[in-house]
């Protein structure tokens, strides 16, 4: 009996951990139809969205979802200066891009606000004196930037309106949830 029912799971297309296709499909409906839609609508398009081979919603919806994924772990140890200290100023300026995109403002200023100074405290130091002493270093990085409480929302607070707002005024252009949902070749 066991062998029957691993059997049936490898034939399962849902056996991922990414949402089904009733899922995806009812997340659409919900978007198309406006007036029940969810940020959990969005994010179950956006975690999806890899396995389809159409685009479940608009790309930059999917950039600022996976900026803020990329950010949380430096924002809850550390704070907003700590991710341009990690990521570095560009990717700070990418997460930045992919913010303002989606209409979360107050963070998409505070990151490149961040990657400048970031920037130029790199270039007034040099790389090789804060290889050397990196902890002292983010210190002094981190009080020239007024860090680490910015008194703006965090990034998840913050994205979380506007994406689905943007989401929804695109919704229009997404896919028929009762259409052909193509899958990518596995």
């Amino acid at each position: 009996m066991a062998d029957d029912d691993s059997d049936a799971d490898e034939t399962d297309d849902d056996t991922d951990d990414g949402p089904s296709e009733d899922d995806v499909r009812a997340a659409l409906r919900a978007l198309r139809a406006g007036d029940e839609a969810s940020l959990g609508d969005v994010l179950t398009l956006v975690m999806a969205s890899p396995d389809y081979a159409i685009s479940l919603v608009p790309q930059e919806a999917i950039d600022a979802v996976y900026a803020k994924y990329e950010m949380d772990r430096d924002v809850a140890n550390g704070g907003m200066d700590q991710v341009a200290w990690n990521h570095g100023h560009e990717l700070a300026r990418v997460y930045a891009k992919a913010f303002r995109a989606v209409g979360a403002i107050e963070n998409a200023d505070l990151l490149d606000r961040l990657a400048t100074a970031l920037e130029s405290y790199y270039a007034e130091h040099g790389l090789d004196a804060i290889v050397a002493d990196p902890v002292k270093h983010f210190h002094a990085y981190r009080r020239s930037v007024g860090g680490p409480a910015f008194r703006i929302p965090e990034p998840g607070d913050e994205l979380a309106e506007p994406l689905l707002e943007f989401v929804l005024e695109r919704a229009s252009a997404l896919p028929d949830p009762d259409g052909e949902l193509p899958r990518k070749p596995q």
